[in-house]
């Protein structure tokens, strides 16, 4: 009697840590050791009615466990993608704003017309240059008007001086015939 108890503690220990065991195990590792541990009965497996239980009580946690994770993974795919939906549509968006604030950057409102900042460059420099040649048409204008004062005030002076000498001479000459012609007119009331 004692042989049978301490043969059957044994056994029952010894089931009982290939169990809690086969807790850890995989399914395929639990089916494989219920079937390692059954009887044989002529081309039958004889699986005791507890451990079938434990290994479908096995089945049913992982089957449960695993629709639950695949239930969360399905959450989390479904909320990835309505973020991924929702960063799509605010990158279109901040596209489009960057679009325009690059298109706004490279125009210029000029007289109130919108112009490309190269256009804009273009129509400043040619108003430089058109001012600068406007400038230099001028300065020469200047310059060969203020030559031809010049010379004309030489000129002038040179005119005014020959016409004093012309009228210093023409006095002379008019006071010498007045002279002459009193100095006849004298000899003649003498004579």
């Amino acid at each position: 009697m004692k042989k049978t108890i301490i043969l059957s503690a044994t056994l029952l220990t010894f089931t009982l840590s290939s169990y809690s065991q086969s807790d850890s195990n995989t399914i395929e590792n639990q089916f494989n050791t219920l079937i390692s541990q059954s009887n044989n009965w002529q081309n039958y497996k004889v699986v005791e009615k507890n451990k079938l239980q434990q290994v479908q009580h096995n089945v049913k946690d992982s089957i449960t466990g695993l629709q639950t994770t695949i239930r969360q993974n399905n959450s989390a795919l479904s909320q990835q993608k309505m973020s991924i939906d929702s960063l799509s549509n605010q990158l279109q968006v901040l596209q489009k704003d960057l679009s325009v604030a690059i298109e706004q950057e490279n125009n210029l409102d000029f007289i109130g017309i919108s112009t490309h900042k190269s256009t804009f460059k273009i129509i400043v420099w040619s108003i430089i240059l058109v001012l600068l040649l406007i400038l230099g048409v001028l300065f020469i204008q200047f310059k060969k008007s203020f030559t031809d004062t010049r010379d004309a005030r030489k000129k002038q002076i040179d005119a005014e001086s020959e016409l004093e000498e012309y009228k210093k001479l023409a006095l002379e000459r008019e006071q010498k015939i007045r002279r002459q012609l009193q100095d006849e007119l004298n000899k003649n009331k003498r004579n």
